[in-house]
């Protein structure tokens, strides 16, 4: 009998998946700008660089929102009734006086509002990046805020929570695919931060800040080992409630391909291998030679994160479209 926690037909298509892939890859380069900017030792050479790398990556997350809040809106068919989430309808008294909607039985109802606060923050990175390439100028706040411990640390927290919602939410929708497990929630952390390190390694390979890359590179190669852990808890756990096979083997919607080639192999092996070839190698920038860091060509370095952002991209189309097929 099939399943109705997963045979809507607007369960899983293509805008879900890329609203999850958008998120996540926002909440991971926050996430990086906060690491990056709370682990400078401003004492250290290597702190303008790190700031600077942090400062162009805040170019991304907000653009990524808004397209998050875009393909949410036009995936609900009827866009208006989105307010029906933020806004407290007449008809429902039982959520309170206040004008907001409150719901603190639904995980789409906290995740909505962990978008729209992590919204501010991001909003507040595209600024300080607008402000660190000289075209905005005026407000001393943004620039203080951008640097304070405490607000990237809320902000950090904020990052974690908007990567973990999409898991948190297929989770709680198609319980009896995945059986309930809490793993869902940090493999779409794990893979949100793992995205965001692959956006750093893209723009430290660009500003070509060689300290900032070999701290990426570190970042990526253990963001992808506890990735690849939670994944591999997951298939355990998926093999022991009978519901693998969908994952490992569907050939119908190439979840398998995806899975083997995107998820195991981008993802993952990608990064992992790289890290491990080590050795410096002399690489040609402006007519000039000089030493790369840990192995890293910073060319090559892109071309790691790039491919990581398509194992990202795999991830979270394999973890919809296998639930669907798990139950046709």
């Amino acid at each position: 009998m099939p399943n109705p926690y997963v045979i809507e037909p607007h369960w899983a298509n293509w805008m879900l998946v890329l609203e999850m892939f958008v998120a996540g890859v926002a909440a991971g380069t926050f996430l990086f700008i906060a690491l990056a900017n709370l682990a400078t030792d401003r004492s250290k050479v290597s702190a303008t660089e790190d700031q600077d790398v942090a400062a162009r990556a805040g170019f991304v997350p907000l653009p990524l929102m808004l397209l998050v809040g875009l393909l949410l809106v036009v995936d609900l068919g009827q866009p208006l009734r989105f307010l029906n989430i933020v806004v407290r309808s007449p008809l429902a008294p039982e959520r309170g006086p206040l004008p907001l909607m409150f719901n603190s039985n639904s995980p789409m109802n906290w995740g909505t509002w962990v978008i729209i606060v992590f919204g501010l923050f991001a909003t507040v990175a595209f600024l300080d990046a607008l402000w660190h390439r000289r075209v905005f100028r005026g407000v001393s706040l943004v620039e203080a805020l951008s640097h304070n411990p405490i607000w990237l640390a809320v902000g950090a927290i904020f990052a974690l929570a908007t990567g973990a919602y999409s898991g948190v939410l297929l989770n709680v929708t198609s319980q009896n695919v995945w059986g309930d497990t809490f793993l869902m929630g940090g493999l779409y952390v794990a893979f949100s931060a793992l995205s965001g390190m692959a956006v750093a390694a893209i723009v430290a390979d660009r500003a070509g800040a060689r300290r900032t890359a070999a701290a990426v590179q570190n970042a990526l190669f253990w963001f992808a080992a506890v990735a690849g852990v939670l994944l591999l808890l997951f298939v355990v756990n998926l093999a022991v409630a009978g519901r693998v096979t969908p994952l490992l083997a569907d050939l119908d919607l190439l979840v398998a391909p995806a899975f083997w080639i995107g998820v195991v192999g981008l993802a993952i092996l990608y990064p992992l291998v790289t890290y491990w070839r080590g050795g410096p190698v002399r690489v040609k920038r402006t007519g000039s030679t000089t030493l790369a860091v840990a192995g890293y060509d910073l060319g090559r370095l892109a071309i790691v994160g790039a491919g990581v952002l398509l194992g990202v991209l795999a991830f979270r189309y394999v973890l919809l479209f296998s639930a669907l097929a798990a139950v046709t």
